[in-house]
């Protein structure tokens, strides 16, 4: 196998390995923004007042 098709082999491999790498870091990057928006903060809904019956007897203690 000459020199030249040795490295071109190489310079295949590399690339391959790279674009592997760039696909993982697409997906981790992916996963971060959805951490990201969990974390992000959220309207809280309007506080509304809930009447609770009061008998009679503690009203007047």
């Amino acid at each position: 196998m000459s020199t030249s098709v040795r490295i071109a082999n190489i310079v295949d491999e590399l690339c391959r390995r790279q674009d592997d790498v760039l696909k993982e870091l697409d997906q981790l990057d992916r996963q971060i923004e959805q951490v990201l928006m969990s974390l992000a903060p959220k309207a809280e809904p309007a506080v509304v007042p809930i009447p609770i019956p009061v008998p009679a007897q503690q009203k007047a203690a």
